[in-house]
């Protein structure tokens, strides 16, 4: 869900800019020009943002399954070593 949001939100910003620059670009006024373009390149971070914290997401996750078999494997030496 929360991709989908993200991918919504990134697809309005792109029509409203372009909807924008579009206006601008008819009614000869530079400023809606100038700020469509930045709602264009706003959805473009939104989407570059949103792959970097996907990658980071994955590398968290790999981390907790490392840290959780490492502690899966220290319960098992120290249960064989009470035991002995």
């Amino acid at each position: 869900m929360g991709s989908t949001l993200t991918l919504v939100g990134a697809a309005v910003l792109a029509f409203d800019g372009l909807a924008l620059a579009g206006l601008g670009y008819t009614s000869g006024r530079l400023v809606l020009i100038l700020v469509g373009l930045v709602f264009v390149l706003s959805a473009g971070l939104l989407l570059i943002y949103r792959r970097w914290y996907r990658r980071r997401l994955d590398d968290i996750l790999a981390a907790r399954r490392a840290l959780s078999e490492e502690a899966r494997a220290l319960r098992e030496i120290v249960s064989g070593k009470r035991k002995a």
